[in-house]
């Protein structure tokens, strides 16, 4: 009986199957108990906000096929001319139907001698497949494709200046209020002149004050001062609702607001005359390859695409072969989606400034199911004086360097399920590379991805969290140069089970799920 009822015991054992682990959460972002999620929050009201305004049409929504109304084949020579005609005779199908077209270019080789502008909205450039259409980019060093309308083509690097739009009534917030990271509402001293619908520019000086706290105002390169962010940071946002003194915006800011380093009556809220933008404007299903060339960064290269002055637009199902830079999103763009971009570059710059695979100057804009392979090149930045929501969604990147925000106070970035092989995810402090590039990056979030190595540091007064990241965390000082003494090592930033994945398994599209339902995911293609 007892050797019985051993064997039996030890056959339950070796049989039964064994019971999941119970999956981690983070305190800083859970599911509640209907299955939504639940931020913690600081005691000034700072969290991680919400990034599912990224992306298209602001997040949830399908990019659109459109109709071809003209198909072009390649001549065997060079098509520059006539694919820039083609374009412009879509551009005027498409402004008297006023709903987005295509130009298709049939399966082949185009050459392209010159850059190619899609200058109007509602045009889409369309190729039969990456496979099987391909841009190959010839003669002198050029930009292959530039997305924009006419008025910014002499506006490359894109500016969002706050004195550029004719301001129509001005305000500020109010007085000695502190608005948290995240807010969709800010209270204003007087909204009497504004209307759901306005877009209104938010100005906050750069103080004295802050650039010490930030510890930014002693930065020296070859003997000579350097200057981190300017006078002002400037965003834009578009009224939802007015109510009272209130002002509700229809995406989140993605910086703080104190009264202390110049938030509360120093930042004018004004509204302003919305800036021209092309909407509704796509490239997709096609290659795009430039002759390997070992440069030194600077001089003149081939690049591949540049979106300015643009809204509502999407960059899909693209192969880039060693441009310099792949795709830049200037300042002046805004709801971008880059989705299945696969970027291989075979040859380095030869200098140590290294180019951009995604140059993220804008905001809003969504890069996911994309790759980068190749070394000395930052696979994903973002750039000075910066505002999100911007994300990084399902990525892989292999190579040498790292996804590293580039320079002088960009917030608001999601790194969520990305992958890098070989290199780092850096979110840190940059001092004085360059000519001062200083802090990067504040109010951010690596989440459920991994890296060879992860330094992820919070600038004073704010967080950067990495969350169920997987990878050996490295601390670094300040970079310095001019044979100065090395400072201490920064702290990491807010860190919450390393090495362990979480739950949800995308913040992103749990964010979007959570605010537009689980057909938004859906649409995205999720």
């Amino acid at each position: 009986m007892f050797s019985r009822s051993l064997t039996l015991a030890f056959c339950f054992v070796v049989l039964a199957p064994a019971l999941p682990a119970v999956a981690q959460q983070s305190a800083w972002a859970h599911l509640g108990p209907h299955g939504d999620l639940v931020y913690k929050t600081t005691p000034r009201g700072d969290r991680i906000p919400d990034f599912s305004y990224a992306g298209y049409m602001a997040g949830g929504v399908a990019l659109p096929t459109a109709p071809v109304a003209e198909t072009l084949n390649p001549s065997g020579s060079d098509d520059t001319a006539a694919l820039q005609a083609a374009l412009d005779r879509t551009a005027k199908a498409a402004a008297r139907s006023n709903h987005p077209v295509a130009l298709l270019l049939a399966p082949g080789d185009f050459h392209l001698s010159t850059t190619i502008e899609l200058r109007g909205s509602n045009v889409v450039l369309r190729g039969s497949g990456a496979d099987k259409t391909t841009l190959t980019l010839t003669g002198e060093p050029h930009l292959g494709l530039r997305v924009g309308p006419a008025s910014a083509a002499g506006e490359p690097e894109g500016r969002l200046d706050p004195k550029l739009p004719s301001t129509q009534a001005s305000t500020t917030l109010a007085p000695d209020i502190y608005v948290p990271n995240g807010s969709l509402s800010v209270r204003v001293v007087n909204a009497r002149l504004f209307h759901p619908g306005d877009t209104v520019l938010i100005n906050r000086p750069v103080t004295p004050a802050w650039l010490h706290f930030m510890q930014m105002d002693n930065l020296i390169r070859r003997g000579k001062p350097e200057h981190w962010v300017g006078a002002n940071l400037p965003t834009e946002r578009t009224l939802a609702a007015v109510h009272g003194n209130t002002l509700t915006f229809t995406s989140p800011l993605m910086d703080d607001y104190d009264p202390a380093y110049g938030g509360g009556t120093q930042t004018t809220v004004a509204r302003i005359a919305t800036p021209v933008r092309i909407q509704q404007v796509g490239i997709e299903s096609l290659h795009i390859v430039a002759p390997p060339r070992r440069i030194a960064l600077g001089n003149p290269a081939f690049d591949a695409i540049t979106l300015t002055a643009t809204q509502d637009a999407w960059v899909r199902d693209i192969r880039i072969d060693d441009t310099t830079t792949s795709i830049t999103i200037t300042d002046t763009s805004q709801r971008i989606t880059i989705d299945r971009v696969d970027v291989v570059d075979s040859v380095t710059v030869t200098t140590p400034a290294k180019p951009f695979g995604f140059s993220l100057g804008g905001t809003q804009t969504l890069v996911m199911r994309s790759s980068i392979t190749g070394d000395k090149i930052f696979f994903a930045a973002t750039q000075a004086r910066n505002q999100g929501p911007n994300v990084l969604l399902h990525c892989t990147f292999k190579g040498d360097t790292a996804l590293e925000p580039h320079q002088r106070w960009a917030t608001g970035l999601l790194v969520d399920n990305v992958t890098v092989h070989d290199g780092a995810i850096n979110l840190y402090n940059r001092g004085e590379m360059g000519s001062g590039h200083g802090w990067a990056i504040a109010w951010s979030v690596v989440w459920n991805s991994s890296a060879d190595t992860i330094t992820v540091q919070s600038p004073p007064g704010t967080i950067n969290w990495d969350i169920g990241t997987t990878g050996e965390r490295v601390l670094r000082p300040m970079p310095v140069f001019d044979n100065q003494p090395k400072g201490p090592d920064i702290p990491q930033g807010t860190v919450d089970s390393p090495g362990h994945p979480v739950i949800p398994d995308s913040l992103y599209l749990q964010q979007l799920r959570d605010r537009l339902g689980e057909k938004a995911v859906h649409a995205i293609g999720w």
